[in-house]
């Protein structure tokens, strides 16, 4: 070991911090020890590859499908020579099959190999879409056959990797494309390549010693965690398996006591997780986004250094989003006394009539020693104003668990109703204690709030509610599922705003953090097991364990947030009656039995789904996924309620289309005409969720040559499309906010607020709100401001008016604005009046491309949208397509000729003044890529940027002016890349990009900003 290393491994870095599970508050008897932060982070050769590195060279032997001397086809194959989906494939067609289940035996597609010499090759594999999820391929190789499974609907078109193996040229050695169950596959082209004898050596050694305390990572890759390895440009797109590894010392005050356990908790590693400690194996942990733990007292060294080394494998590709791989949120050491409260579980039943609530505890408390030992355990409400103090003995079992269930009741005085519009938040706090010394406190908050169900309505706290929501992918082009605090709390606001209330959230459980921000800001939450295909070979049946087990890690976990009202066991199945009723009993009937439960699917309108086979039957609520291939949405509901007339129905996704590009400029005016099927109508449908909110990362079929799929309101980085105006006035309860007699000159005008009637969508009353309205001038500023408290809002009720006033003979009022306001300040309508046309705007820079320009403009104060005008190469005026955004690009110009651009603002008052002019030239270049964002977090420098089919490469420059970009950096990431910038903090950065056709021009510099104090 060298001094270099000796070095780096005596500096240690303790953060102890002492909380209880649910809120970091202190906890007498618990402290933890946060191993977050920066990681070491490497790959062993062989064991995973990033695809967009990966092309043939000249010692690479590649089989196409149509080479008939090597391939062997078994069974009805078709020939295609169009990729579905807009998919590319290798040659000049493909193989396709619909399988049947139990068809692999005599159907398949082998690709032989002529090797020119026995030794080591990896292999690999290509194909077009298609849509089975677990299409099989199997390796022959000299050791036997290894089979692996692929989702032919991801990564379509590229070398993917199956692994190295040991082939023997005198043997029959080949690639099998075929399947066990039911679906379509696609066979293509495999490719070998030769790997030499050192290079396996090389990483066999690795393998064997890579765990190891002693083994030299100091060369490896720094990586933070939470995080994932995409965050470094090198691993954009890598599948496979990477280690992790990291020192730690234990602070000073813990001892090597046998009275006490050390924990080491993870709260997600994506997707299985292997786990070594000074060498030793802890334990495996397969689900990528429940918790973990492990006993690990016995393993630790208390007077000395630590190695925690962690192998991940991200190879589990579900649906369409991105498999982030890595340790994607926090990790604990959590040190007890050897008797704690391992489980705390709050049931809050509210007596509507009363006032009064109905408390029922379940908490278990856990004896880690070799002892009987009996405690004394007392529980509190800390809000409670007459104390609430319920105490129980209870005598444990050596090395065992004992549950104890409490009851009591808080008085009317006491109660106030968790609501989306006031998230009011209790907190329990119940400790042990064994003669007079208290061996552990724990901490919980809850809600108290009423969920029932008729056939027809959801009831919150008494009222019939009809809501609005979104499905939020656990997704951002840097941050991908290892969302910060930040990014969480951005996304809460912006989905409130836009008038969130209500949602299945997503397919998959989610960061605690968003679930408690959930519970703070007021959104009600079906909470979903990341369960979406029954053929994925991780699921066993009939008795599913694996499920199971994520289901526990799930609701345990989540058990006591108000936010949520009901438990997914699954998105979109298949055959699953079974499953579905296994499952929902399972939850019922052991971990949860007050919280609704469904089983989200798109199948109950089929003709071949009944009562009698599909687990809507089972339900609590039926929660549909509707998409336009199933038909109007009135006759789907239609469908839906003459088989289940006695259950409500939530649209837990309803999606029209992906929007053509990334452009802000997106809108889905058919949304409109879809929520128009509730309004008034079909009352038994009690709500919806959009999807999505936000646009994610995806190597799916189809998806945008940055990588994303574009769905959302907002697009990955977080910047509003028009979509998200337009979902603004949808999701909103109030009808019409109308401002009459508005007389700027003398500083008077009357509002007008009408609620939706209580059949509409969304439609529930509105308490304790507030009308803010403001004036201002051409620029923005503020003339004057008030704000109006409302009275109750109930759905159906006529018009509220309000008269305003402000000072008269005010100059330069441009526009009225008006907000109503929820009592935890969030928007259910906005209004902006314009009072007179947009101020003269001015274009900022031209940025050349091929018969083409970019725009870019400083947008004014007021404007509703922008367009431009030019003379064509007849000399006719043309007027651009209108833009909301601060860009347009023009096309269909002559290269090398000269044009004059006036941009001109628009408001419902009219168009500005048009600015100055300003001459562009198309160069014959491409376009530079789109800056989306461009930030600092920590030590990287983050740029996000547009896309197109045909690039090829990427060039960043930086530096500390718009004028002075003298560093540079190189990349073929898409969408994004991630820079260990030189020198002082950038302030701007430009991009240009390669093609197949040359280069782009070099952007405008764009503002680079930095994010500090992202985890709170």
């Amino acid at each position: 070991m060298n001094l270099k290393y000796l070095a780096f491994r005596i500096l240690f870095l303790v953060f102890g911090i002492c909380y209880a599970q649910t809120e970091k508050g202190n906890s007498s008897g618990e402290e933890q020890l946060l191993l977050s932060g920066n990681w070491k982070f490497h790959t062993i050769y062989g064991e995973g590859s990033n695809y967009i590195d990966i092309s043939e060279t000249p010692e690479d032997i590649v089989i196409d499908n149509t080479n008939t001397e090597l391939v062997k086809i078994q069974g009805d194959w078709l020939t295609k020579t169009e990729g579905e989906r807009g998919s590319g494939f290798y040659g000049a067609n493909y193989l396709q099959r619909d399988f049947k289940a139990g068809e692999s035996d005599q159907n398949y597609v082998r690709y032989r190999p002529e090797l020119p010499e026995s030794g080591f090759y990896e292999a690999f594999v290509r194909f077009p879409f298609a849509s089975h999820l677990t299409a099989e391929l199997n390796v022959k190789h000299a050791n036997g056959i290894t089979a692996s499974y692929f989702n032919q609907r991801n990564r379509c078109d590229q070398w993917l990797s199956l692994g190295i193996f040991s082939f023997d040229k005198t043997l029959d050695s080949y690639i099998e494309v075929t399947a066990i169950t039911a679906w379509t596959v696609t066979a293509d082209a495999v490719m070998f390549r030769p790997v030499s004898k050192e290079k396996m050596e090389t990483s066999v050694a690795e393998k064997a010693n890579i765990f190891q305390s002693d083994f030299d990572d100091s060369n490896w890759n720094d990586l933070s965690v939470p995080g994932h390895w995409d965050m470094l440009n090198e691993f954009s797109n890598y599948t496979g398996k990477g280690w992790y590894r990291k020192d730690f010392n234990l602070p000073r005050n813990w001892k090597g006591n046998s009275k006490e356990r050390v924990r080491l908790k993870f709260d997600a590693v994506y997707h299985i997780a292997k786990v070594f400690l000074n060498g030793e194996l802890v334990g495996n942990h397969q689900g990528g986004f429940t918790p973990f733990e492990f006993d690990v007292t016995d393993k630790l060294h208390f007077n000395g250094p630590n190695v925690l080394a962690v192998e991940v494998d991200n190879s589990a590709l579900v649906g369409a989003t991105w498999n982030w791989g890595g340790i994607i949120r926090d990790v604990h050491l959590v040190k007890n006394n050897d008797v704690r409260i391992s489980y705390q579980y709050v049931h809050a039943d509210p007596d509507l009539k009363k006032g009064t609530a109905n408390l029922k505890l379940k908490i278990r408390v856990k004896n880690s020693s070799a002892q009987k030992r009996t405690v004394l355990l007392s529980t509190q409400i800390d809000e409670a104003s007459t104390p609430v103090n319920l105490q129980h003995m209870v005598s444990i079992p050596p090395n065992s668990t004992q549950e104890v269930q409490l009851a009591t009741t808080l008085p009317a005085n006491d109660v106030r109703l968790w609501h989306f519009d006031t998230p009011h938040l209790y907190h329990i706090t119940t400790s042990i204690t064994e003669e007079d010394h208290v061996l552990d406190t724990r901490k919980d908050r809850f809600g108290i709030r009423k969920i029932e169900l008729t056939d027809s309505k959801l009831i919150l706290n008494g009222e019939p509610v009809r809501l609005a929501g979104f499905n939020r992918v656990s997704d951002h082009r840097y941050w991908g599922s290892s969302e910060p605090q930040y990014l969480i709390n951005k996304d809460v606001d912006l989905m409130k705003n836009a008038g969130a209330n209500f949602m299945r959230i997503m397919h998959g459980t989610q960061n605690k953090k968003l679930i408690e921000r959930c519970d703070e800001k007021g959104i009600l939450i079906f909470e979903e097991v990341n369960v979406r295909e029954l053929t994925n070979p991780e699921f066993t049946p009939p008795h599913y364990p694996l499920a199971k087990q994520w289901l526990k890690e799930m609701i345990e976990r989540d058990i006591n947030h108000p936010s949520i009202i009901g438990w997914s066991v699954g998105n979109e199945l298949k055959d699953h009656f079974d499953y579905a009723k296994l499952t929902i009993d399972y939850v019922k009937n052991e971990l949860d039995p007050y919280r609704l439960v469904t089983c989200v699917s798109n199948s109950g309108w089929r003709n071949t789904s009944t009562p009698q086979n599909d687990p809507n039957t089972l339900v609590d609520i039926i929660m549909h996924n509707l998409y336009p291939f199933q038909g109007r949405p009135d006759e789907v509901f239609k469908t839906l309620r003459s088989k289940w007339p006695n259950k409500p129905v939530f649209i837990s996704e309803y999606g029209i289309q992906p929007m053509a590009t990334t452009s802000l400029d997106g809108d889905i005016p058919e949304i409109s005409e879809w929520n128009n099927s509730l309004r008034g109508k079909n009352p038994f449908v009690i709500g919806a969720s959009l999807w999505t909110f936000n646009d994610y990362r995806s190597g799916y079929a189809a998806t945008s040559p940055e990588e994303n799929r574009v769905w959302g309101l907002v697009n990955t980085w977080r910047q509003k499309r028009k979509l998200y105006n337009r979902i603004e006035n949808e999701h909103s309860p109030i009808q019409q906010i109308e401002v009459s007699d508005l007389d700027a000159r003398k500083g008077n005008a009357k509002i007008s607020i009408t609620p939706k009637n209580s059949g509409d969508y969304p439609s529930y009353t509105l308490k304790n709100h507030r009308l803010l309205w403001s004036v201002h001038d051409s620029k923005g500023d503020t003339l004057a401001q008030n704000s109006i408290e409302m009275p109750v809002l109930k759905p159906g009720a006529g018009p509220t008016e309000n008269n305003i006033n402000w000072k008269p003979y005010l100059s330069d009022i441009s526009s009225l604005n008006i907000n109503l306001l929820s009592p935890n300040g969030y928007k259910r309508f906005h209004k902006s009046v314009a009072i007179t046309v947009p101020e003269q705007p001015s274009i900022s820079q031209i940025e050349s491309g091929n018969t083409s320009v970019r725009i870019h403009f400083n947008p004014v104060f007021g404007a509703d949208t922008y367009h431009v005008i030019h003379q064509n190469t007849n000399g006719e005026l043309v007027k651009s397509e209108k833009t909301t955004t601060n860009f347009l690009e023009i096309e269909n110009l002559k290269n090398g000729k000269e044009y004059i651009f006036q941009l001109i603002a628009t408001n419902e008052k009219g168009i500005s003044k048009p600015s100055e002019t300003r001459i562009g030239s198309p160069s014959g270049k491409e376009l530079p890529p789109v800056i989306w964002d461009a930030f600092i977090v920590g030590d990287k420098l983050v740029v996000g940027y547009s896309g197109e089919i045909d690039d090829t490469d990427y060039v960043v420059r930086y530096g500390t002016r718009a004028s002075y970009l003298p560093f540079k950096n190189a990349t073929r990431t898409k969408g994004m890349t991630v820079i260990n910038f030189e020198g002082d903090d950038p302030h701007f950065v430009s991009i240009m990009k390669k093609t197949k056709r040359g280069e782009s021009e070099w952007s405008k510099p764009r503002y680079v900003y930095t994010l500090r104090n992202i985890n709170r």
